[in-house]
């Protein structure tokens, strides 16, 4: 029972982390009709912002590091939004899909090209503490990613269901043309809401870094593909749902490292993708339609 408690609560840290990348996905292709495979280069991007000033200024605590990752993934999701997702929004999906996809690759071969394709030292911020927790032992670094995450997902689903903004958001998901036709800014919306996503990934990113202690040009593959599935389990229409099932999937990867083996632990992800979608096309808790 402790080795179960233990490996739950570990997945609960890591699931945390699959739901605000995923979350990001969600917001993309609900509202703008567009898959951004940038947003895991987002990610990384707003990882090395954090570990530079971090390196270069460190007595200035997590909470401006974390600031500014997410200002570092803010700036370039702004960009992406505005030279590549804006010009290509309405049109055929596979257009913004391999647009998104080359600006990944850029960014995934710039930084490999600063920093190395290997992955390298995170500064630690945080003391290398244990806290027990009954039978569960979890560091002071386990326990800060899954606050920062669970506080993003929290903001995040107070903005869709209690900010005018949010409303906004959840009519152009519904009716694009109806929410426009009332006067909904759909352009602004588009825009903010890529905005909304890089912070909330920049943030995650610093996270995940002081976690682990490193970072990679290539970190958003795996983060991306894992943070994508999510996304295509739960469906688009509830983005509670898709935290729900990153959760979940974070648990059952933590449940198959601790009881079976660890090299099956990246391919639960597609084990739970083939058996949902299988009988339930448009996801478990349903979905827009594009």
């Amino acid at each position: 029972m402790d080795l179960f408690l233990q490996q739950v609560a570990n997945g609960l840290v890591i699931g945390s982390t699959y739901a605000v990348v995923a979350i990001g996905f969600a917001l993309a292709f609900t509202v703008l009709r567009v898959i951004n495979f940038a947003h895991p280069d987002i990610f990384m991007v707003g990882m090395f912002t954090g570990l530079v000033a971090a390196t270069q200024y460190p007595v200035v605590g997590v909470g401006l590091v974390m600031l500014a990752g997410m200002l570092g993934a803010g700036a370039v999701g702004f960009v992406l939004e505005r030279t590549v997702i804006a010009p290509l929004r309405g049109r055929d999906v596979l257009m913004t899909l391999i647009g998104t996809l080359g600006v990944a690759i850029m960014l995934q071969n710039g930084m490999a090209l600063i920093a190395g394709p290997d992955p390298v030292a995170f500064p630690s911020l945080l003391p290398r503490r244990s806290i027990d927790i009954g039978p569960v032992a979890l560091t002071l670094r386990q326990i800060a990613n899954f606050a920062i995450c669970l506080l993003l997902l929290a903001l995040v689903s107070f903005y869709v269901r209690g900010t005018s903004y949010g409303r906004a958001t959840r009519a152009i998901a519904e009716r694009p043309d109806v929410a426009a036709a009332f006067g909904v800014n759909v352009g602004r919306i588009c825009q903010f809401t890529i905005l909304l996503a890089s912070l909330m990934a920049g943030a995650a990113a610093v996270s995940v870094g002081m976690l682990y202690g490193s970072a990679s040009a290539f970190v958003g593959l795996l983060y991306g593909l894992k943070a994508f599935i999510c996304m295509l389990v739960a469906g688009n229409r509830y983005f509670e749902g898709v935290m729900v099932v990153a959760i979940a999937i974070g648990i059952i990867e933590a449940l198959v490292t601790g009881y079976l083996s660890s090299s099956l632990r990246d391919a639960v992800a597609f084990f739970v993708m083939i058996g949902v979608l299988y009988y339930r096309p448009n996801g478990l808790f349903g979905s827009y339609s594009s």
